[in-house]
């Protein structure tokens, strides 16, 4: 988890996005050459939580972060989820919910142009409002397993995406009571669902200070940028102006891991992709992600994504010829 600071914790009224691009093409511009960009919005007035739907294209469909603990149900499309420092896959009526601070960014299987209105519908809402409410009613207690997870990011099984989807799809149309009556009853949906798959394995701290913030999306691109090179920390700390000492020291205050760490859960990442994208054999990938040899990239990928590649690839099939209930979502 991207640890919230006391200052970017109590921002009020306003509350600060930084958004920071994936290495890919975004409307026909190279994301390595855009900045990462410092967004304002204004808090929803009026309400314990923010509700929107929305689909295709949309601002904050980027790699990006933010102060507030976010579901999210997708209700078109299938594709790949990035959270923190894994990916996962998505189908119509996957339900997640993303703890505050922590990246992600959901990428619809779709041409870069595609225009897919109500793709997603999305609640957020803010840690010391859950906060206030376990100090208030002791129900709320019931449900700090939701929250406990959440720093990891988690996915919902079972009927639990469609009972939520039930709630969620007529969200609009509710009082102010009615909505926030029907928000306490997903939440408690989540805290009673059996089949929850913990998505990340690494929490995250991150200076909030905006000149680290750049540095540090400044680091992230220039390792995105040489997945298939051998990435030296004296090079990554040059490409910030820092020394060596001082860089490795700042890395970690920044990642919550060290820099070699960083660099090798960011290479298995790559593979992953590659082993969902296609047929290449999982030699060629290692090679291709700079491991010296597969023993080494398997016990690696194991350690890191809980399944071996052949078993991530063997999975990734089976997903991608499942078939949600269209009757259900649209």
């Amino acid at each position: 988890m991207w640890a919230i600071g006391q200052r970017a914790a109590r921002t009020g009224r306003t509350l600060f996005r930084v958004l920071a691009w994936e290495g890919r093409a975004y409307r026909g511009i190279a994301v390595s050459e855009i900045s990462p960009l410092l967004e304002l919005a204004q808090n929803t007035i009026g309400s314990s939580f923010r509700f929107l739907r929305h689909g295709l294209p949309w601002d904050f469909v980027k790699w990006h972060f933010h102060p507030e603990y976010e579901l999210h149900q997708l209700v078109k499309t299938s594709g790949k989820l990035f959270i923190g420092d894994s990916v996962c896959y998505f189908y119509p009526g996957s339900l997640f919910l993303v703890g505050p601070y922590i990246p992600h960014n959901f990428v619809s299987d779709a041409p870069p142009d595609a225009i897919i209105p109500g793709r997603d519908l999305v609640i957020q809402f803010k840690k010391e409002w859950i906060e206030a409410c376990e100090n208030a009613m002791v129900e709320f207690q019931n449900l700090r397993i939701v929250f406990e997870e959440a720093v990891f990011g988690v996915e919902y099984g079972d009927e639990t995406p469609q009972l939520v989807f039930k709630i969620m799809s007529r969200m609009e149309s509710l009082s102010a009571m009615e909505r926030l009556s029907a928000f306490i009853s997903i939440l408690d949906l989540l805290a009673r669902c059996k089949n929850r798959n913990i998505l990340g394995r690494t929490t995250y701290f991150l200076d909030m200070r905006t000149t680290s913030l750049k540095k540090f999306n400044k680091v992230v691109d220039f390792i995105r940028a040489h997945m298939e090179d051998e990435i030296k920390l004296e090079d990554a700390a040059a490409s910030v102006h820092m020394s060596y000492k001082r860089f490795s020291k700042w890395f970690v205050e920044c990642a919550g891991v060290g820099f070699r760490r960083f660099v090798i859960k960011t290479r298995i990442n790559k593979s992953c992709e590659y082993l969902y994208a296609n047929n290449d054999s999982i030699q060629e990938i290692c090679f291709r992600v700079w491991f010296n040899n597969v023993s080494n990239y398997n016990r690696l990928f194991h350690q890191i994504m809980g399944v071996t590649p052949t078993e991530f690839r063997e999975n990734s099939i089976a997903k991608k010829n499942f078939i949600y209930l269209k009757e259900y979502y649209g």
